[in-house]
């Protein structure tokens, strides 16, 4: 367990609580927009990704935000613990439901390769897209209801989650402690197991899906290169007319289309970013951890303050992004 002074402790109490609200107000804004307009936004499976999205992604908004006031009364080492083992555990699973955000991601990923790469229509996308809200929903809903029979959720320093209890009890890299566990046996296991491997998972099969939509807008463009130097050569042979020839033909349809992919695949990439931005800090932790057994405070506070705000990164997107809503 880390050891930090009462003012690093009051740190990485307050900033959950700032950014976690600052995520709730933007997934439900998000929530907001879509649904005043659900009549003509639900009609299309980007808006209805998007709503699940951030519907979880405003449930643990909410949760993350209550940062370390769910923790059980008089925790050594944790400041604002006000708590009791049963609002922890409450806390720890809908912690836990951050991985459906992950996973509506990847979902989200998808649908603009389906969109850019292989040209489907919403009509067809529409066909798989149950299969799409299940993929995200039914695997972290079944991690996180297994964590309860198990007592996986505990004091986690920055919020409850899968840990141990005692802290003392077994480390992040499951060796065992001088006192027997209590409660979250085996917690470094079901850690990788319930959330960093499908975490991580995640995150590759996002990255792979971006590349596969970077390199079809790469096609797209030569191809696009080789009909504009085909139009400039029929302009040149074109008859001279009432504007002089050289602005008598309209402007091909490939251009208006390649303008609206790149827009469409801009998007993609900042949806993206935002979700690497949430999860980096806590990746390079998580790793640091490994490596040497070590939790630092400033890699700690980064984690803290970024961690909650997958839902006010995805508003910024959703609302300045290239394709505004």
């Amino acid at each position: 367990m880390p050891s930090y002074t009462s003012a690093q402790q009051k740190t990485l109490s307050v900033l959950p609580h700032i950014t976690g609200v600052l995520s709730l107000l933007g997934s439900c804004s998000i929530l907001y927009d879509i649904w005043t307009d659900r009549k003509h936004k639900l009609k299309r499976p980007y808006f209805r990704i998007l709503l699940g999205m951030s519907l979880f992604d405003a449930v643990t908004s909410f949760s993350t935000s209550l940062s370390t006031w769910p923790i059980p009364r008089g925790t050594e080492g944790v400041y604002g613990a006000l708590g009791t083992t049963g609002t922890c555990t409450a806390q720890g699973f809908f912690n836990q439901l951050s991985l459906t955000s992950s996973f509506y991601n990847l979902v989200l990923a998808a649908y603009y390769v389906m969109l850019g790469t292989y040209q489907m229509t919403d009509e067809k996308i529409a066909k798989y897209e149950p299969f799409m809200h299940a993929f995200a929903i039914l695997p972290s809903m079944g991690f996180a209801i297994a964590g309860l029979p198990l007592t996986l959720y505990n004091n986690a320093n920055l919020w409850c989650w899968i840990a141990a209890y005692p802290p003392t009890c077994e480390d992040n890299s499951g060796r065992h402690g001088d006192v027997p566990c209590e409660r979250g046996h085996e917690s470094w296991l079901y850690r990788w197991l319930f959330f960093y491997a499908p975490l991580w998972t995640a995150i590759a099969s996002v990255t792979l899906l971006m590349t596969m939509l970077t390199l079809s807008v790469k096609k797209e463009e030569k191809q696009m290169i080789v009909l504009q130097q085909e139009y400039r050569e029929r302009r040149a042979s074109f008859t001279e007319g009432e504007n002089g020839g050289q602005n008598s033909l309209p402007s091909p349809p490939e251009k208006a289309h390649l303008a609206r992919t790149k827009k469409m695949f801009y998007q993609a990439l900042f949806y993206v970013g935002a979700f690497y931005l949430t999860w980096i800090s806590g990746t390079i932790a998580r790793l640091v951890q490994l490596i040497n057994g070590k939790s630092y405070f400033a890699l700690m506070c980064l984690h803290s303050f970024l961690t909650p705000l997958q839902g006010f990164f995805n508003f910024i997107v959703y609302r300045h992004g290239p394709c505004v809503a």
